[in-house]
């Protein structure tokens, strides 16, 4: 999955199909991501990328419905549907 960092203007459903399957929202969802750090006694340094796909943990920020990423995601025709429900 993307990691792209850089400001967006569509919200979680435009950019990665995912939304809360209980309220709609998708502005923001946390998600379980795996990396690789470095441990030292100083702590934890993050080392490369990290990664997550639908089996990775997700949460809603909104309502706090949860499950997995699979779980969030949204059909095509849904996310055009919703999209023309926001402009209207």
């Amino acid at each position: 999955m993307s990691d792209d960092t850089s400001k967006s203007t569509g919200d979680l459903r435009s950019e990665y199909n995912l939304a809360c399957p209980e309220c709609g929202y998708a502005e923001t969802l946390s998600i379980e991501i795996s990396c690789t750090a470095i441990l030292s006694t100083d702590g934890t340094e993050v080392h490369g990328d990290h990664y997550w796909d639908d089996t990775s943990s997700c949460f809603c920020d909104e309502c706090g419905h949860n499950g997995l990423v699979g779980n969030f995601r949204v059909a095509d025709v849904a996310v055009a549907v919703m999209a023309q429900e926001v402009q209207s």
